[in-house]
């Protein structure tokens, strides 16, 4: 970063991006930080806004690569269908970094069920419109499990990884299938559902990419995704009510078919971040270390049905 984008710097760049007249009672708060961004809110009477000021070389990660554009992208189409809160600016900080800010009516409640979440994934996932410009992702069994392979491959000295490797699914255990790709938001959980004045929308779309809705089942239900979010695992009653509320019963078959596959390879991901931020980011690589060990817990589950 050039310079620290402080919250007095912020604010003075904001009056040159958005549209408010009422500044006098504009009240800016930071948020916690992310792996990859710094938030803060905003709140103007009757509206919020969250900025994200994106870090640097985020964009080289083996399976979530941050992309600020694409997420602007995805918000001024996404908006449009209720999706998502609408893109109120992106643009160059004084600091130098990606700076967007999205807005949405203020709240007056802040609970999102799963049954609603489940409506609002699978409304996204029939959405016809293309976005252009998102990445190709993995999508599938096969393909995922590819992806695990060479992010194991990456850390060749790790012990971790060869008990990982251990708990591989095997290829042949699903028939493969050609996948019709779609976009997938790829972090889908409750802490990427945001509380509007209009209904729930979905936030966080840097990952996104054209994949499989699979994908975005399985992170509603990973524990892995829900400890990165700080937040406590699904229990079993509410993966079932999210599973039932699902509205396309296909996805949700070719999810239990496929679903090992895919955890799999999120556990990869979170071995190889450990194992690759823990001279850099400490705090970070133990948190992507206890991601791993819900995923894996997961999937002994799973085996032992």
């Amino acid at each position: 970063m050039k310079e620290h984008l402080s919250d007095s710097t912020l604010l003075t760049f904001l009056k040159t991006q958005l549209p408010e007249a009422d500044w006098d009672h504009a009240h800016l708060r930071p948020l916690p930080v992310a792996y990859t961004c710094r938030f803060w809110r905003l709140d103007v009477p009757g509206r919020s806004y969250v900025i994200k000021e994106f870090f640097p070389e985020a964009e080289d990660n083996p399976l979530f690569p941050t992309l600020p554009r694409q997420e602007a992208d995805a918000l001024s189409v996404l908006s449009r269908h209720h999706l998502s809160p609408s893109l109120e600016a992106f643009a160059i900080s004084p600091a130098g970094t990606p700076v967007l800010v999205y807005g949405y009516p203020s709240p007056e409640d802040n609970e999102i069920d799963v049954s609603e979440a489940a409506a609002l994934i699978g409304r996204f996932a029939a959405l016809k419109e293309p976005v252009q410009g998102h990445q190709t992702v993995p999508a599938g069994y096969n393909e995922v499990l590819g992806r695990g392979d060479a992010m194991l491959a990456a850390i060749p000295e790790s012990r971790k990884a060869a008990n990982l490797k251990r708990l591989r699914p095997q290829d042949k255990a699903v028939v493969r299938k050609p996948v019709e790709r779609s976009l997938v938001h790829r972090s889908f959980c409750l802490g990427t559902i945001l509380a509007t004045g209009e209904g729930a929308r979905l936030i966080d779309w840097q990952f996104a990419g054209l994949g499989d809705p699979v994908e975005d089942i399985v992170g509603f239900v990973s524990p892995g995704l829900a400890t990165l979010y700080g937040l406590h695992p699904l229990v079993a009653h509410a993966e079932d009510m999210f599973l039932q509320a699902y509205p396309v019963q296909q996805t949700v078959q070719r999810f239990l078919e496929e679903r090992i596959g895919y955890h799999w390879c999120f556990a990869a991901y979170c071995l190889f971040r450990h194992e690759t931020l823990m001279t850099s980011n400490a705090p970070a690589a133990r948190a992507y270390g206890r991601a791993l060990e819900e995923e894996v817990d997961l999937m002994l589950r799973l085996r032992a049905k």
